[in-house]
């Protein structure tokens, strides 16, 4: 499963998802990777990928790569191969948020998978209103700009380092383990900057 050669060099993408709503303009502008029902959603797809469990319409693309429903890996996780390579990539999930918490979660644990082999990456999940709720980034160092609430998590181990205007800052280099506490709820005022060892999630929470 290749990419045609047109998009092999693309550097921009967004990967729809199954849960909506339609795509804003802004997300089309990239390179468009359709994943199984995310098609109902986009106004057109540069590639599609999936087993068909939730589009059985027809398929509105060139490229396509269809598999059984009877599979070990996700569809998501299927289309994050198609993606995998050496360029750095800023890609944009779209309607992958919403559903199943048990979808949500290890849709987070492929996207840092992904980003373990493809550190010079970033990955980013919208919601419905195409606020960024989840931005993913791979080992190194990494500005931020936010006004607010975020928490830094991490799903495997890292070491990591946290500066710049917020209200919490880490100095010196401290191991941070999977879902710990540590990185919960801190207050950014503008630029902050993350260095670390491997992927980590910077979560912004929907504030009511």
């Amino acid at each position: 499963m290749k990419l045609p050669p047109q998009l092999v060099n693309s550097q921009d993408w967004t990967l729809v998802g199954p849960m909506g709503p339609m795509v804003p303009e802004v997300l089309l502008s990239h390179s468009v990777l359709g994943v199984d029902g995310g098609a109902r959603f986009c106004s057109h797809m540069d590639v599609w990928v999936g087993d068909g469990d939730s589009h059985l319409e027809q398929i509105n693309s060139d490229y396509k790569y269809q598999f059984s429903p009877i599979k070990s890996a996700s569809d998501m996780a299927l289309a994050l191969d198609l993606l995998s390579s050496k360029l750095p990539m800023n890609i944009h999930f779209w309607g992958f948020l919403g559903g199943r918490k048990d979808h949500e979660l290890i849709n987070l644990g492929e996207a840092c998978l992904f980003l373990e082999k493809n550190p010079s990456s970033k990955i980013y999940f919208y919601n419905e209103n195409a606020k960024i709720i989840f931005s993913l980034s791979g080992s190194g160092s990494w500005k931020f700009n936010h006004q607010g609430t975020f928490s830094l998590v991490c799903l495997k181990k890292i070491k990591f380092k946290l500066a710049g205007l917020c209200d919490y800052q880490v100095e010196d280099e401290t191991e941070l383990s999977p879902l710990s506490s540590l990185g919960l709820s801190n207050v950014a005022h503008g630029d902050f900057f993350v260095t670390s060892n491997g992927p980590f999630i910077i979560i912004f929470p929907e504030i009511k």
